[in-house]
């Protein structure tokens, strides 16, 4: 007597129906593409890496659907890279903001008409809150994503902004310089001239001259002075005051469900400083260093943690991301701010932990960008400390 398979949960089935369709779903996508792109679609995607970009993003959406609390998008390097990718390909290609929220809306809009599909024809039925949670954690993935993507395409116009003054800097530095010499012949010249034997039209020559030089006087000066100019931190593009309690309370709630698989609890100190910087590079550096605290917390330990805390007293704002958790290896502690570099890639079967070693170089990064640095401190089997410190003013 054969024994028929029993049916998946609903959130699996929807997932795996995913994973199938992600080729299908990924065309889709780029055919509604073509009527709003200002390029050839080719141009957009221009290598067979890029093009695959898109079906395996949709499968990594697909895995967080199958397992959210596993593959936190938001941990998940290795998207968020490809995501930032697609930010600044789309940004050499002058797109606008407007654009890429566009075509992040359409990619919504296709993984909803297929989830809705897949629901209509399910057997047995899908319970409506299965559906409208799978929808939910649908519509979280494709808005951190489109976050990323929006966030690299900033970042990239606002380094072209940032040159472009400088020029505009250098440019009038060079003139006000090379003017003011001869300028200044000319002041003596106008002061020299025997103004009392000049007949009527000279002295309407004189009138002209005058005029004209002290003008030039004004027009160096105010070169000058904008020269003298120098941009304030507050002012900077993309750069705002950030709550760091508030910014880092979000990306816990963001890792929730990870934590709780893993038994490990987040404590968030409420006199985290505030400080000028951009919000997008900072939520990075949590987001990756929470993440990895927990994908290597220790299973033999009967209470696991993370915790976020200020360090009092220090001369800049501080503050240590600690955990109880395996800790790492001395010979890898020199190296773990590299690229590519994962100090327990043999043990990824036993923590169920996986990556490209980019998480800790992406936050040494966003440090350095934000005038700040990052430092580690661990010991094997007893946990791993990192500090973070800005050389900026607290804004409380």
């Amino acid at each position: 007597m054969s024994t028929s398979r029993p049916a998946p949960p609903p959130h699996e089935h929807l997932a795996e129906r995913l994973h199938e369709a992600h080729g299908r779903i990924a065309k889709q996508w780029l055919v509604r593409l073509e009527a709003i792109l200002t390029v050839n679609r080719s141009e957009v995607f221009p290598s067979n890496q890029l093009l695959d970009h898109i079906p395996d993003l949709i499968d990594h959406i697909a895995s967080h659907l199958e397992s959210p609390a596993e593959t936190g998008i938001a941990a998940n390097t290795a998207v968020m890279s490809k995501a930032a990718e697609l930010g600044a390909l789309r940004y050499e290609q002058q797109a606008s903001v407007h654009q890429l929220l566009r075509e992040y809306q359409i990619f919504g809009e296709v993984l909803h008409q297929f989830i809705e599909e897949e629901v209509a024809v399910a057997d047995p039925p899908i319970p409506a809150a299965d559906a409208l949670r799978a929808i939910g954690l649908l519509t979280g993935a494709v808005r951190r994503l489109e976050q990323q993507t929006i966030d690299a395409f900033v970042a990239r116009y606002t380094q072209t902004i940032e040159h472009q003054t400088e020029q505009v800097r250098g440019f009038s530095r060079f003139v006000s310089h090379e003017v003011r010499q001869p300028l200044s012949v000319l002041h003596v010249l106008v002061k020299m001239l025997p103004v009392r034997a000049l007949q009527p039209d000279g002295l309407r020559l004189f009138d002209t001259l005058e005029r004209n030089v002290a003008r030039l006087t004004d027009v160096v000066n105010q070169l000058e002075r904008l020269t003298r100019l120098s941009p304030s931190p507050e002012d900077g593009p993309g750069e705002q005051e950030v709550r760091l309690a508030a910014l880092v309370a979000d990306v816990s709630r963001q890792l929730a469900d990870m934590a709780s698989t893993r038994g490990v609890e987040i404590v968030v100190a409420e006199d985290l400083p505030s400080l000028v910087l951009e919000p997008g590079r900072a939520e990075l550096v949590f987001v990756n260093l929470i993440a990895n605290s927990i994908k290597y917390s220790d299973p033999a330990k009967p209470e696991r943690y993370v915790r976020i805390e200020t360090v009092a007293g220090a001369r800049w704002p501080t503050v240590i991301v600690r955990d109880n958790g395996i800790g790492i290896p001395a010979n890898r502690l020199e190296s773990i701010f590299q690229q590519f570099v994962r100090a327990h890639e043999q043990r990824d079967a036993e923590l169920g932990a996986h990556g490209l070693g980019l998480g800790l170089a992406i936050v040494r990064e966003c440090m350095e960008a934000s005038q700040g640095s990052v430092t580690v401190e661990s010991s094997e089997h007893s946990g791993t400390t990192f500090t973070l410190v800005w050389k900026l003013a607290p804004t409380q």
